[in-house]
């Protein structure tokens, strides 16, 4: 089916679909594979149990917004006999988006806040906070000990209304290291202190916009880091991480 193209959702099998006026594209799909692994026991099983369906959001086709109905298939363990629902890599569980969609909307805030972002996406504010939270969960950096390069930017909540959330990206790896609900320099300096000296002391380069505030915490904590005005390029490396 030319939609299994477009869609390009590996492993995956389109059953059909449906174009309905004022609401868009609706795909049918599942899973390929005709086995899953237990998480309790890590076996396989074929023993297929229950057919649970929903409705996912995914990235839109020309211009028309797609929604999946997903059959993720719940199996029985033969060993345990317990019974546990498949992994899809596409989209996590309890999510009613895809994965790519997220990543897709994360992009967008590089440019936008996160209201304007909802709307023109068709998504919740919500649902957004919760994809920055996965997102933060999936590539967190906890080890600091290498830490040259901080990136340290910020994503508007609302704009116009000075409401934003700051991000803290380790730029020599692409990988998140913390995002702080306030943009405040005392919340960054609760955070950075936190670290200890001998991160501070480590760290050579600050990557920050040159807003007043932060600049002067970093040469208080960070004497001899170089401060580099370049906004854009925090949020592009954490993207493309």
């Amino acid at each position: 089916m030319i939609l299994d193209k477009f869609l390009n959702l590996k492993g995956t099998s389109i059953q059909g679909y449906l174009h309905l006026e004022n609401i868009g594209i609706v795909c049918r799909i599942e899973s390929k594979n005709q086995k899953a692994i237990c998480p309790r026991c890590g076996l396989e099983s074929d023993k297929l149990h229950q057919n649970h369906r929903h409705l996912v959001k995914d990235l839109p086709i020309s211009g028309q917004p797609v929604y999946l109905q997903v059959n993720r298939r719940q199996f029985k363990c033969g060993n345990c006999q317990k019974p546990f629902s498949e992994e899809l890599d596409f989209v996590a569980k309890k999510r009613t988006y895809t994965k790519r969609l997220a990543e897709n909307i994360i992009e967008q805030l590089k440019s936008g806040d996160i209201l304007n972002v909802s709307r023109r996406n068709d998504v919740t504010e919500e649902e957004i906070q919760r994809m920055i939270e996965d997102i933060a969960e999936e590539i967190t950096e906890t080890d600091l000990s290498k830490l040259k390069r901080l990136g340290i930017d910020e994503i508007a909540l609302v704009k116009g209304q000075k409401n934003y959330c700051a991000v803290l990206v380790n730029l020599d790896t692409g990988k998140l290291i913390a995002i702080l609900e306030k943009r405040t320099q005392e919340e960054l300096r609760e955070t950075l202190t936190g670290w200890g000296k001998e991160v501070l002391e480590q760290i050579e380069e600050v990557s920050i916009d040159l807003w007043l505030p932060y600049k002067n915490l970093v040469k208080e904590l960070m004497p001899s880091a170089e401060v580099v005005a370049d906004r854009f390029h925090v949020m592009n490396k954490l993207i493309k991480s």
